[in-house]
């Protein structure tokens, strides 16, 4: 019976433990998903939510009149250096951290895909002025396709 219920709390643990690494994931990845429906359906409103500093519409149509990202996801992320504030040009504090991920792209033409992209972003939280309360933020973004 001992030895059950210290399996029991030590799993318990594990799991715990593991899930904690995974929620720092969560918000990162809706973040992304919102991003990348935009892109895919030209939904400039929905990708301006999600940019800390968005393009205007027509910059966003050109960038994105070729392709889309499907599944895309993150595969890593840093904390969060509350500590290490910085400020924007307008004067507004935020924090930042970096975010790896990757997805498919597809050509838009053809709705196939034609490879791998890998890419990474820095995440700004807005600490103050007009976004404070949107949440992470995509910002300072490198796309690489990866062909197939």
């Amino acid at each position: 019976m001992k030895k059950t219920v210290i399996i029991l709390l030590a799993a318990a643990a594990i799991v715990s433990l593991s899930c904690k690494d995974e929620n720092r994931f969560v918000e990162p990845n809706f973040v992304l998903t919102k991003w990348a429906g935009a892109v895919q359906n030209l939904n400039y409103r929905d990708y301006a939510a999600c940019e800390a500093y968005p393009k205007s519409e027509a910059t966003f149509r050109e960038m994105y009149r070729n392709y889309y990202i499907i599944d895309i996801m993150a595969t890593d992320i840093e904390d969060a250096d509350k500590d290490k504030v910085r400020t924007d040009q307008a004067g507004n504090r935020y924090m930042h951290r970096m975010l790896d991920f990757e997805g498919t792209i597809v050509n838009r033409q053809t709705r196939k895909a034609t490879g791998v992209m890998r890419g990474n972003t820095v995440f700004v939280k807005f600490l103050d002025g007009r976004r404070s309360g949107d949440g992470w933020l995509m910002s300072n973004r490198t796309l690489i396709p990866v062909p197939r």
